[in-house]
C-alpha cells in the first residue's frame, strides 16, 4: 500500500488537533471524519488491518479539496495532502474507487475535460483559427475551467497577448494536464495524459509556457516532472507572473480608471504552493483608480473554496458552494466591493454560491479593462 510511505504523517495527525479550525471541509461540515486527524485515524486503522475500506470510509477520503491549509499550519512538518493522495491511489488500483470518481475519469479520458463536454467546443468562443500557429515563442495554455466554464478569461488574456505584440499561441489539440485524475488517484492515467501533452507543447518548440490556471501551472511545475514528462527548457509561469512581467517592463500600460474597491483571494497553489503572493499586488496597484485591501486570512493561509483540480464541486456541489460563501463573507468584511482571484475553478465555484455582492472576477479581466 502506498500509505505505508506516509506512516509518520497518519500516526502523527492521528493525535493532533491543532489545524482542525483551518480545515477549509472540516469547519464547514463539523464532521470529524473531514478534518486530517479523522482522516488519520481512518488511514491507521487501515494500516494496522483493524478495518476495511467500506463506501463511508472512501467517501470520507474524498471529502478533502486538497487545498494544503492543514500542511501550512502544521508545526510538526506533517503533510496530510499526500497521504490523502496516496490512499486514493490505493483505492483506485484496489478498484474501490465511488462510482462519481470513476466517472470523471471516464469523461477525462473520453473528451479530454472533466466535464465530459465535446472537445471540438473547448475553443469556440474564441474564435479566428489564426489562433493557432506551428510554432511560436509563447504556449498559451488555456485549461479545462477557462475553456469550459470562464471564457471570457482566456478572450481577455488574448486581448492582453495581442496588445503586447506577443509571439503566441494556443494548442489546437489541448487537453487536460491530467490534474484531476492525479487528485483522484489515477496515477497511470496522469502519466499518460501528461507525456502527451508535453509532447505536444513541445512541439511548438517554446521559450515560454504561460497557463491562467493555478491547478494546470501547478501540475506543469510540479507532476510533470514527477511524472517524466519532459518541459526542460521551458520556463513555466502562472498568467499573474507573465503580466506582472509585462507590465514591468512596459509592454503593457493601463490607463483606464477604475472606481472599484478589490480584495485578492490568493488560492492554494498560488500563494500556498508556489508563494506567489506580491504578483498580483503588484499587478492591482498597477491599475489606476483601483483600490486593494486585504482579508485576514489571505497570502499562504488564504481559504479555499475547493478549487484545486477543479473536481471538489463535482464531487460535493453542496460543500464547495458553503466554502465559497465562506469566502465572499470575509471578502466582504474588507469592504471591497470586488473579489479579485486568479483562478478560473474559484471564479466558478464563488459564481455558485449565488451571491450579488461583492462581485467577483479575474485578474486577467481587470487588466485587459484596464488597457
Amino acid at each position: 500500500m502506498l500509505i505505508t510511505e506516509h506512516r509518520s504523517t497518519i500516526e502523527a495527525c492521528r493525535f493532533c488537533f491543532m489545524c482542525r479550525h483551518v480545515c477549509t471541509a472540516g469547519v464547514i461540515s463539523g464532521r470529524e471524519s473531514d478534518i486530517p486527524r479523522g482522516k488519520a485515524l481512518i488511514l491507521f486503522k487501515i494500516l494496522k488491518g483493524y478495518a476495511e475500506y467500506t463506501p463511508d470510509l472512501v467517501d470520507a477520503l474524498y471529502r478533502c479539496c486538497m487545498c494544503g491549509l492543514c500542511e501550512t499550519w502544521c508545526k510538526a512538518d506533517c503533510h496530510p495532502p499526500a497521504a490523502i493522495l496516496a490512499a486514493r491511489a490505493d483505492l483506485v488500483a484496489q478498484g474501490k474507487a465511488p462510482g462519481p470518481v470513476q466517472q470523471i475519469k471516464e469523461r477525462l479520458l473520453q473528451t479530454g475535460n472533466p466535464f465530459g463536454l465535446p472537445a471540438e467546443e473547448r475553443f469556440q468562443t474564441l474564435g479566428r483559427q489564426d489562433r493557432f500557429r506551428p510554432q511560436a515563442e509563447v504556449v498559451y495554455y488555456v485549461g479545462c475551467d477557462t475553456a469550459y466554464q470562464q471564457p471570457q478569461i482566456a478572450q481577455a488574456f488574448l486581448k492582453i497577448l495581442a496588445a503586447a505584440e506577443a509571439d503566441a499561441t494556443l494548442l489546437r489539440n489541448e487537453r487536460s494536464t491530467g490534474k484531476p485524475l492525479w487528485l483522484l488517484g489515477y496515477q497511470d492515467e496522469t502519466r499518460a495524459m501528461a507525456a502527451q501533452l508535453a509532447a505536444e507543447i513541445r512541439a511548438v518548440r517554446p521559450k515560454i509556457l504561460v497557463t491562467t490556471c493555478p491547478s494546470a501551472f501547478d501540475a506543469f511545475k510540479t507532476d510533470f516532472p514527477e511524472l517524466g514528462a519532459d518541459l526542460r527548457g521551458i520556463e513555466v509561469l502562472h498568467a499573474t507572473q507573465y503580466l506582472d512581467r509585462l507590465l514591468q517592463q512596459g509592454f503593457i500600460v493601463p490607463r483606464q480608471q477604475s472606481a472599484a474597491v478589490a480584495t485578492f483571494l490568493d488560492g492554494a497553489y498560488l500563494g500556498r504552493t508556489h508563494g506567489l503572493e506580491e504578483e498580483p499586488r503588484r499587478i492591482l496597484g498597477q491599475i489606476p483608480g483601483l483600490g486593494v485591501r486585504e482579508m485576514v486570512w489571505s497570502r499562504k493561509l488564504a481559504y479555499s473554496c475547493g478549487e484545486p483540480g477543479g473536481v471538489f464541486a463535482l464531487l460535493h456541489p453542496e460543500l464547495s458552494q458553503s466554502m465559497a460563501a465562506r469566502v465572499l463573507d470575509e471578502a466582504a468584511e474588507t469592504g471591497a466591493d470586488t473579489l479579485v482571484t486568479a483562478c478560473p475553478a474559484a471564479l466558478t465555484a464563488l459564481q455558485a454560491a449565488g451571491r450579488s455582492s461583492p462581485a467577483v472576477r479575474d485578474i486577467v479581466e481587470i487588466v485587459a479593462d484596464a488597457l
